[in-house]
């Protein structure tokens, strides 16, 4: 006798018909939509009032999820805000890569401008960049997040590290400039320049202290 399962041949390159292939695309396409989606309301609550103030109870509210399905998708509330830094920083950080794109650019020009970029991008979003509100309200007392922190850190003053090394090629800026500590220094200075916008609201307060800045390392 034989048995059904002898009788049915297996194809390994079975692919689904256009319509049922077709609906799981779009579903597949729509979890990712709502995921992200969900994400932006948690990392915007996160943004407005803080780590430690935003309850799950917040969260389950404006994400318009419970809880037993915000720690198999997104983690605890620790993880889910790792995941919105995370994101948050590979938006801003595009941005300032941007700067690396054309290596004939003028460097002095573009150093003024990824200066400004932080203070652009706080007038842009209407709040304090969430990186910076995170560095002193958590990542003083929590590994993690100051790890991530300074990764990205990192990644920032190798912008600028290569915009002052283009600057020397061009003879604009001191040859014998300690270029690290300088990118290092600018990367910490433009937390400085958004503190001061915030508090003054003065752009053209803001751009002479880029003036100031930049006359230290100018010929």
């Amino acid at each position: 006798m034989i048995t059904l399962q002898k009788k049915i041949k297996f194809n390994n390159n079975y692919k689904p018909n256009g319509l049922k292939y077709y609906l799981c695309l779009i579903m597949a396409r729509k979890k990712e939509f709502e995921y992200e989606e969900k994400l932006n309301v948690a990392m915007n609550l996160f943004w407005e009032q803080g780590y430690h103030v935003t309850s799950l109870s917040d969260l389950e509210n404006h994400m318009k999820i419970n809880r037993s399905s915000i720690y198999p998708t997104y983690g605890d509330k620790k993880e889910l805000l790792l995941k919105c830094l995370d994101k948050y920083q590979q938006s801003k950080l595009s941005e300032y890569q941007k700067f690396l794109q054309n290596s004939s650019k003028n460097a002095l020009e573009d150093l003024v401008n990824v200066l400004n970029l932080s203070v652009q991008q706080s007038i842009s979003d209407n709040k304090v960049c969430l990186a910076v509100r995170m560095i002193f309200e958590i990542a003083v007392v929590d590994k993690e997040i100051n790890q991530m922190l300074v990764a990205n850190e990192r990644k920032i003053e190798k912008v600028y590290l290569a915009i002052l090394q283009r600057g020397i090629q061009q003879k604009l800026f001191k040859k014998d400039l300690d270029v690290e500590t300088t990118a290092a220094f600018f990367s910490s200075s433009s937390t400085t320049l958004l503190k001061n916008y915030v508090l003054y609201r003065d752009q053209k307060q803001v751009n002479s202290m880029i003036a100031l800045l930049i006359q230290l390392i100018s010929l």
